[in-house]
């Protein structure tokens, strides 16, 4: 930072291109961890030398020096090096003291930043993987997915969907594990996984779910969970659905009605007796069954109003007509413009369609 004028731009343009070499003042403080202060500047090799061969001291008119080092506890990532002209009069103890505390405080902010971004780079490694990478192609049907992170802290959030095999035909879940963190995440992992493996053998979302629930009581976080197993048919898809305290399912007919599937259950990982919600949908062509989580319905606006399920059946109602992926799309942009985009859970959403049969 200087004076605007044309040289000291040029000056400071070449400045930024001078890594601080041996000898030089910066280089020992960084290596010692010991601030220096140089009043009145005798040796004009102090802040090394520019490309053009000609000191830094005499390039910038540089007449005191003062350096002292930015430490993160038992390691210097940096220095503060402060040079002046003759017209501000030398440096002082006073001026080095101040700098010092801004040295330290400057190592604070560096570890802070660096230790959230480490945590984020965690919690976005262990999202990922609670998550399917890619949707699998299921004959006759579309399938779509959103997930948008909650604004509020930096944790891996509990939320999971996933689309799979079972015995007879295809599963779908979703689901949401109390609280954030690491916790909650090797939770989540256990969820997912156990519904998976449990589908395998057993035909029923109800048997599936109560299976995940004794696999759960061991554990100190409940999960509220919607699954969906699909029987294909021609031209139409046979639903089982089984709901443990979780949003019920909803479905978008093609001529644009809009039903919420039975309520029912209660989270899994609370009690030995457990016993899901059940219902069972047919889903025709062109009809939509949209699984979400809570996420989509408590998130606020500014007055503290939540998006609730009167909105949301709007949203899916204005984009009914469309592919999943644009219906999923348009009830995001709903979402976000209601609550200014400060998500306070994290939000799911999965949609299948059933599809025309497609002429061979």
């Amino acid at each position: 930072m200087g004076p605007e004028d044309e040289r000291s731009v040029e000056a400071a343009r070449m400045l930024e291109e001078v890594d601080p070499a041996e000898d030089t003042l910066p280089h020992d403080v960084f290596v010692t961890r010991q601030s220096a202060l140089r009043p009145h500047v005798e040796n004009l090799d102090v802040l090394g030398m520019c490309p053009d061969g000609l000191p830094v001291c005499g390039k910038i008119g540089v007449t005191s020096v003062l350096s002292v080092p930015i430490e993160d506890g038992d390691r210097a990532i940096g220095t503060i090096t402060l040079a002046a002209s003759g017209e501000y009069g030398p440096f002082d103890l006073m001026d080095l003291g101040v700098v010092q505390r801004l040295g330290r405080y400057l190592a604070l902010v560096i570890r802070a930043a660096r230790l959230y971004r480490r945590r984020a780079e965690v919690a976005d490694t262990l999202q990922v993987g609670l998550l399917p990478k890619t949707l699998p192609s299921i004959p006759g049907v579309s399938v779509a997915a959103r997930y948008l992170t909650s604004t509020h802290g930096s944790e891996v959030g509990g939320d999971f969907y996933d689309v799979f095999r079972t015995e007879n035909g295809w599963g779908l879940v979703l689901g949401d594990v109390c609280g954030k963190g690491e916790d909650a995440a090797a939770v989540t992992s256990t969820a997912r996984h156990c519904v998976r493996l449990a589908s395998r053998w057993k035909a029923r979302p109800g048997d599936v779910l109560a299976t995940v629930n004794e696999a759960l009581l061991d554990e100190d976080r409940f999960v509220t969970a919607v699954m969906a197993n699909l029987t294909l048919e021609t031209e139409r898809i046979i639903v089982s659905l089984g709901t443990a305290g979780h949003p019920p399912a909803i479905v978008v007919r093609a001529d644009g009605v809009i039903r919420s599937a039975s309520r029912g259950g209660v989270p899994l990982g609370l009690f030995e007796d457990f016993e899901a919600g059940l219902d069972t949908i047919d889903l025709a062509v062109g009809d939509t069954l949209i699984l979400h989580s809570d996420g989509v319905l408590e998130a606020c606006d500014m007055t503290r109003q939540e998006f609730g399920q009167e909105r949301l059946l709007e949203a899916l109602a204005g984009h009914a007509g469309k592919p999943p992926e644009e219906m999923l799309g348009g009830v995001e942009r709903a979402l976000l413009d209601f609550c200014d985009g400060d998500l306070r859970d994290d939000v799911s959403i999965l949609a299948l369609r059933v599809e025309p049969p497609t002429l061979d």
